[in-house]
Formats: C-alpha cells, structure tokens, sequence
C-alpha cells in the first residue's frame, strides 16, 4: 500500500516459524521495495524515492526478543538511526499478544495491541463487549471478506492445501521411522550373525555375508547357533 505521504509500506503474514530463510526474503522485499523506485540513469532519483515499511505478521516468537512487535533500522555503533533512513522493518509476534494480555488485561490494550488480538484469536465474544472501534472495524472487514465468494473460496483452497502439506509431513515421518527401524533390524541381525560366524570360521571371508536380506541373516545366524555344516551356509548365502 502507499500512504498520502508517498511511503511504502509492504503488509505480510508468515504462518510458518521464522526461520533464517525467512529473515532473509523479507530483508530482499524491503530491498527491492527501494530499488523499485529508482530507473536507470535518472539524476533526480532523490526526489522521487520514498521511505519503505515492511510489517511482517507471523504467528511465532522470538526467545531472544520477547517483544510483541519488534523494530528494525539501519543503525551505527554509537545506536544511532541511519540519516535519511529508507528502510524501516517491524515484525509482530502473533502469540506474544496473549502474554501482552495477560500483563495489561484485555480491557487495557491500546488499540494496535486490540487489532493483533483481534488477527490473532478472531471476533470472539470477549472482544465484541469491548465495544471498540477498533473491533468495529475489523468485525466490517470480516464481514466483507466472507461476503465474497472469491476470497473465502480462495482461503479455503488455502486451508485445503495446508491440510495436505501438514498430512504430507506427518506421512513422511512415519514411513522414515518405520524406514529407519528396518534398517536398524537388519544392522542389528547382520552385526550378530557377522560375530557368530567370524567366532565359528575365523578362516573364512567375512565377505561372502554381505548385502543380505534381513531374511537370510536371521537364517544363518540360527544355522551358527545348530553348528550346522559350512557348505550348508554358504549354500544359503547363494
């Protein structure tokens, strides 16, 4: 959006915790956000240049900075904002609202405060006995978005794929688990039946008992503990 002053200001919700990966791409927008202004060989760029806000909502918080809403700018070593500031970057904390609430209590907040509470839990009753125009206004908002059959059909496409994003993740856990308790069975059976064997026939080659099955070590390694014949083993092994 761009305000009467002529300042950007780029508005985004991150669902996802705030990663690195994160940091980095909302630190490129703003960057670009400024590039964006200036063309190529204009000598009177000043002019037309304009401050630049990123305000990024995301549903985590950061342990290092318990702050609801937590400021960045260009700084130098004596704490000092950079002359002519462009970029001005604020992250909200989204469940840092309820510790906010829990200090001040709800009736208390200020009214930026009450519009993060609001994005964070919804119209819920509690806020609705408010009465604030704060709550007025997002309650319009609201309405106006379910009014419109595009926008909710979007969001619930969204919702649909976050599902299956989340189903896809918890699948891929459980098959690498069950995966990994595989391998672990047959390291485990190789490992026994590698120590028998070496115990029985110190002279043989341990290779011929590689790259087995999980069914064929468990047979060898109960032929081992029967003390039955070499040539019988290794006809297994075949």
């Amino acid at each position: 959006m761009k305000t009467d002053e002529g300042k950007l200001i780029d508005i985004e919700m991150q669902n996802s915790a705030l990663t690195k990966e994160v940091h980095y791409r909302f630190q490129i927008y703003g960057a670009r956000m400024i590039d964006h202004q200036v063309n190529r060989g204009d000598l009177l760029y000043s002019e037309n240049v304009h401050e630049v806000y990123t305000i990024l909502f995301v549903n985590d918080i950061d342990r290092d900075n318990l702050l609801l809403i937590d400021t960045y700018m260009p700084r130098n070593q004596l704490n000092h904002v950079r002359k002519c500031n462009l970029l001005t970057h604020h992250n909200v904390y989204l469940p840092f609202i309820d510790a906010v609430v829990r200090e001040k209590g709800l009736k208390n907040l200020s009214r930026i405060e009450l519009a993060i509470y609001t994005l964070y839990h919804g119209i819920t009753d509690d806020i609705i006995a408010l009465n604030s125009e704060v709550v007025t206004m997002m309650k319009e908002k609201m309405d106006q978005f379910n009014e419109d059959e595009e926008l909710v059909l979007a969001a619930s496409k969204r919702q649909l794929v976050k599902i299956q994003h989340h189903q896809e993740k918890v699948r891929i856990r459980q098959e690498g688990k069950e995966e990994g308790l595989k391998e672990g069975e047959l390291l485990k059976a190789k490992e026994n039946t590698l120590m028998l064997f070496k115990s029985k026939y110190p002279q043989e080659d341990i290779l011929i008992l590689e790259n087995l099955t999980l069914s064929q070590y468990n047979d060898i390694f109960k032929a081992l503990i029967e003390n039955k014949d070499l040539q019988i083993i290794k006809e297994m092994i075949k």
